[in-house]
């Protein structure tokens, strides 16, 4: 298997960030291209608030610094996206038009309702990608 794109959407979760480091590593043996994905869903209604879209992108860089600085540490290649979008949507979406070639994703994020065992964005995904999905559950 060869791996050139990797998919890694993160929540800022501590399993997004074991997903991250999982990513990292990949990365490096494959010298494979990191794609950052993160999705803020934003309510319609709240759209026309300037001020609640200048809280959402704040928030959106809240969660992307430590993925930033791990990957920046370890001088991986990666992008950032930010998208307004469902995850369990935007994730397959991203997968399909990046033509990425695994998705590694946290099991669970950081609603501990969602499920016992596996994330309902996860189980979304899981059904939905055009390609491997690896789900890393334990710290790095």
């Amino acid at each position: 298997m060869e791996i050139t794109k990797i998919l890694l959407p993160v929540d800022g979760s501590e399993y997004s960030l074991n997903a991250a480091a999982e990513a990292l590593d990949l990365a490096k043996k494959f010298d494979a291209k990191i794609i950052v994905l993160y999705c803020s869903e934003t309510f319609q209604n709240l759209k026309q608030f300037k001020d609640f879209s200048v809280e959402s992108l704040e928030y959106a860089n809240h969660v992307l610094t430590p993925v930033r600085e791990l990957l920046e540490k370890h001088q991986a290649k990666f992008t950032e996206h930010v998208v307004d979008s469902s995850p369990s949507i935007e994730i397959p979406r991203m997968a399909e038009k990046e033509n990425v070639d695994m998705i590694i994703m946290a099991p669970r994020g950081t609603n501990p309702l969602a499920s016992i065992l596996l994330g309902s964005v996860t189980t979304r995904v899981l059904k939905q990608a055009p390609c491997n999905v690896l789900v890393v559950h334990k710290k790095h």
